[in-house]
């Protein structure tokens, strides 16, 4: 039973690693790595490293998070300005 909670939430963060590297919007990424951060935090949990996987949920899927969402909803990038810009 343990083997197979490894291997699901293995296969948790990576494909939503996969899904983060290949969104468009930097929103969806961002959701997208919490959702890893969150994976990887219950591969601690199943190895024992009870101190490992406190700290990537309050560190990293906590602190970090909120500060690159802050960052992504400051800079409030549209889809019309990134366009314009560009061109």
């Amino acid at each position: 039973m343990e083997r197979v909670l490894f291997y699901a939430f293995g296969g948790l963060a990576v494909v939503s690693s996969l899904w983060m590297i290949t969104r468009r919007s930097p929103l969806s990424s961002a959701l997208s790595l919490v959702l890893a951060f969150l994976g990887l935090a219950a591969l601690y949990a199943l190895l024992d490293a009870q101190l490992l996987f406190v700290v990537q949920i309050w560190v990293y899927a906590g602190a970090v998070m909120v500060l690159v969402l802050f960052v992504i909803m400051l800079l409030n990038l549209r889809e019309e300005e990134t366009r314009s810009g560009a061109a």
